[in-house]
C-alpha cells in the first residue's frame, strides 16, 4: 500500500510536469529517399522521451468490473465518473477504450464484453451504463477468467501502451475451473498489460484454504507493472486513475524503434536494437538509431517509424522510399580524367554524353 501511494505522488508530480513538456518525438519526423534496387542509404533518427506524462502515446485501456451484488456503490461512481475519466487519460495521446464485466461461474454469464476498444467514448460510457450489481454466490469471483481472456483479446492495437483498469472488492477464484495466478500474471505480462487495480482491501482477502491466497490483486498488479490503489468515500476516482496511469509511465526500462506497418519493398535496420537501463521521465533524454534502409523491389513505398518505450508506442514519424528498377547512384569520373582527355582531343560534349550514361 506504501508503495501505490508513493507511485501516485511521483505520478501527481510528473503531471504537473507535462503541462510544460513538449511530446515524445522521432527527429526527422519525416524523410523521403529514391534508391535502386541494392542499394542502401543510412541516416540518423532522434528520440526525445519527454520529461514528465507523455501527450502523443499510443494508449489502450480497458475498464473491468465486478457486477456482483456487492458493488452497487463502486458501480455508480464508476459509471458518473466514466467520460471524465476517459477525457483525462485522453491527454496522454491516441486513446481507446473498451468495458466488459465479471461474476462468478455460478451466475447467468461469468464474463461479458460490454465495447469492445474504440475512440468513440460515448459508446464506452453506454456500455458501463449497462453495469448492474447482481448475483456472485461466494466471497470469491470470476477476476482472473476475466483478466486472462481480456489479456488475450484481439482488439487491442498492435504496439500499444495497454492498460487494464480492474474495480472489485473481493479476489477471485483460483485453479480448477480459474485460471491459476501464475497462469493469469503470465498472459497479462506475454501481452504487455498493466493492471492498474482501483477497489477496496477486500480484493487481497485469502478465500480460505487453497482457493486463493492473500495479497492476489497486489501480486497482479506489482507483477504488471501497475499498482493497487484503495476507493473510498470521498475519493476523486477520476483523478486516482490518472495519476496511477500517469505512474506507470514515470519509469522505463527499453526504448526501441520499430516498424509500424509493412515496409513493402524496403529493407529496414535499426542500430543499435535497443537502449537497455534505468530511465525515468525527471528529465528530457534523447536515445539516437542509426535506421538503413534498402531498395528491394521497385515501386514508391509509405511506411511508419514508431519509437517505443518499454513496448508500447510513444511516437511515430513516417518516411517514404522509392525504389527503381535501375541504380539511382552514379560514379563521377576521377578528376584528372578530363584534362587527359582533352589533351587527347576528347570533346566536353563526349564527356556530357558519358556522364549522363
Amino acid at each position: 500500500m506504501k508503495n501505490a501511494i508513493r507511485m501516485l505522488g511521483v505520478a501527481a508530480g510528473f503531471a504537473l510536469a507535462s503541462s510544460m513538456a513538449m511530446a515524445d518525438s522521432i527527429s526527422p519526423e519525416t524523410y523521403s529517399a529514391t534508391l535502386g534496387i541494392g542499394e542502401s542509404v543510412t541516416i540518423t533518427k532522434t528520440v526525445v522521451i519527454s520529461k514528465g506524462s507523455p501527450t502523443s502515446a499510443l494508449l489502450d485501456v480497458k475498464f473491468i468490473a465486478d457486477t456482483t451484488g456487492s458493488m452497487g456503490s463502486i458501480i455508480s461512481t464508476v459509471r458518473n465518473n466514466a467520460t471524465t475519466i476517459m477525457n483525462n487519460l485522453s491527454g496522454l495521446g491516441d486513446a481507446q477504450f473498451g468495458a466488459s464485466e465479471y461474476k462468478d461461474r455460478t451466475d447467468g454469464y461469468t464474463t461479458k464484453v460490454n465495447q469492445t476498444l474504440t475512440s468513440d467514448t460515448a459508446s464506452v460510457q453506454a456500455g458501463i451504463n449497462t453495469w448492474g450489481a447482481s448475483g456472485g454466490y461466494d466471497a470469491p469471483e470470476a477476476n482472473l477468467i476475466a483478466l486472462k481472456e481480456q489479456a488475450q483479446a484481439a482488439d487491442w492495437r498492435e504496439g500499444s501502451n495497454r492498460f487494464i483498469v480492474q474495480f472489485g472488492d473481493a479476489p477471485g477464484h483460483e485453479g480448477g475451473a480459474y485460471p491459476t495466478l501464475s497462469d493469469t500474471i503470465t498472459a497479462l505480462d506475454g501481452n504487455n498489460v498493466k493492471v492498474i487495480v482501483v477497489g477496496t482491501n477486500g480484493m487481497n482477502n485469502s478465500c480460505g484454504g487453497s482457493d486463493c491466497a492473500a495479497g492476489q490483486a497486489t501480486a497482479i498488479a506489482n507483477a504488471t507493472g501497475g499498482s493497487f490503489n484503495l476507493i473510498g468515500g470521498g475519493t476523486d476516482i477520476a483523478q486516482l486513475i490518472e495519476d496511477a496511469i500517469g505512474a506507470a509511465f514515470a519509469s522505463y526500462s527499453n526504448v526501441s524503434l520499430g516498424l509500424v506497418g509493412s515496409s513493402g519493398g524496403v529493407g529496414v535496420s535499426f542500430n543499435p536494437i535497443s537502449y537497455a537501463g534505468s530511465y525515468d521521465r525527471s528529465e528530457d533524454r534523447t536515445f539516437t538509431f542509426d535506421v538503413t534502409f534498402t531498395g528491394l523491389a521497385a515501386g514508391t513505398w509509405d511506411f511508419g517509424v514508431g519509437a517505443f518505450v518499454d513496448g508500447g508506442r510513444v511516437a511515430l514519424e513516417t518516411d517514404q522510399i522509392t525504389v527503381t528498377a535501375a541504380p539511382v547512384s552514379s560514379v563521377p569520373l576521377p578528376g584528372a580524367l578530363p584534362m587527359l582527355l582533352g589533351a587527347l582531343g576528347v570533346s566536353g560534349s563526349f564527356l556530357r554524353r558519358r556522364r549522363r550514361s
